[in-house]
């Protein structure tokens, strides 16, 4: 691949990805006068622009992307932007370009930064993803909403939906709740996040239902979170804007599924355990018999392993998700 020459025309897509695959450190010179010179370096994952110190500093201390220093390099000293290019190759060679595009009409690299930020704002905000819990636990509520879909028809499923309500329990059901919970783990061990997420409302049945996932690979029943989402919505027509809501509120954004590339299936068929007076939950009204100035405990996190717990019937309409006792 040819190194582009000064002040040649900007890269493509297809040309940014390549200097990345080199897998080694590439610098070329962008401009003369002022000289700039930026360098790729795919180990990193980083794009560099360096010109000489001149004028004032950016201002970028505040930008999650981008971190500013100053160096000295054969007896002179650079201004040096390094931006933060993880999943975003292209966009970041395109903040560069900007910035260059702004020295070359005459502009001071601290103007050129600021303009070039102030056009390419959501890029320099960052993609983030689900954290790998937040994910297990989305794909497992959305296992039981396309059931509950199926079951009960849309707009009985979303109402039923409490998860993204941040509401104790994920659904409430005619005859019960449900706390759904997720692992990728051999065994049924799940995350409870509080002392009321496995109480039970008065007079409500409550039972935890746990799903198994496992990677798929190339397995033709494997899924990826985008596309369970893509056939859920599918099944929707007058709550779909009540759905694509509920998802934003959990932080999916659908312009990042690229970065939710695993692919599951169900390591097991999924198993409802009934939560009554047997079952080793920490609640509120536990920990206030046993745990002396109660008051100034001021949250519980703990693992509940249930693997080896009998597991219960559950009524419509997961009797027919999750597996029956024996």
């Amino acid at each position: 691949m040819t190194t582009p020459s000064d002040d040649s025309t900007h890269l493509d897509p297809r040309s940014v990805e390549e200097y990345f695959r080199l897998g080694a450190k590439t610098a070329f010179p962008l401009h003369a006068s002022p000289s700039v010179i930026m360098e790729i370096d795919p180990g990193r994952e980083e794009v560099e622009l360096r010109t000489p110190a001149v004028g004032s500093e950016p201002e970028v201390t505040a930008l999650q992307r981008l971190s500013f220093s100053r160096i000295r390099r054969d007896g002179d000293e650079w201004f040096r932007l390094v931006v933060d290019a993880r999943d975003m190759h292209y966009e970041a060679y395109v903040l560069l370009e900007s910035i260059v595009d702004q020295l070359k009409s005459g502009a001071s690299f601290r103007h050129a930064v600021s303009e070039a930020v102030a056009s390419l704002k959501d890029l320099l905000a960052g993609r983030t993803r689900l954290t790998e819990e937040k994910v297990l636990g989305l794909v497992g509520e959305l296992l039981v909403l396309a059931h509950s879909i199926e079951a009960l028809g849309e707009e009985a499923a979303i109402t039923a939906w409490l998860g993204p309500l941040s509401e104790e329990h994920d659904f409430a059901f005619h005859a019960f709740d449900a706390e759904v919970k997720t692992t990728k783990s051999e065994g049924r061990v799940h995350v409870i996040g509080s002392e009321t997420q496995l109480e039970p409302e008065p007079g409500r049945p409550l039972h935890l239902v746990s799903i198994q996932l496992t990677r798929a690979g190339l397995a033709e029943q494997g899924f990826t979170l985008p596309s369970l989402i893509d056939n859920t919505r599918a099944r929707l027509d007058q709550t779909r804007r009540t759905f694509d809501a509920a998802l934003e509120g959990l932080g999916w954004r659908n312009r990042d599924r690229d970065l939710y590339p695993t692919r599951y299936q169900l390591r097991s068929m999924p198993r409802a355990y009934l939560v009554d007076d047997q079952f080793p939950a920490i609640t509120s009204g536990r920990l206030d018999q046993v745990v002396p100035q109660r008051a100034h405990v001021a949250s519980v996190t703990y693992r509940v392993n249930v693997t080896d717990l009998a597991h219960s019937a559950i009524a419509a309409p997961l009797h027919d998700f999750c597996e029956d006792p024996e």
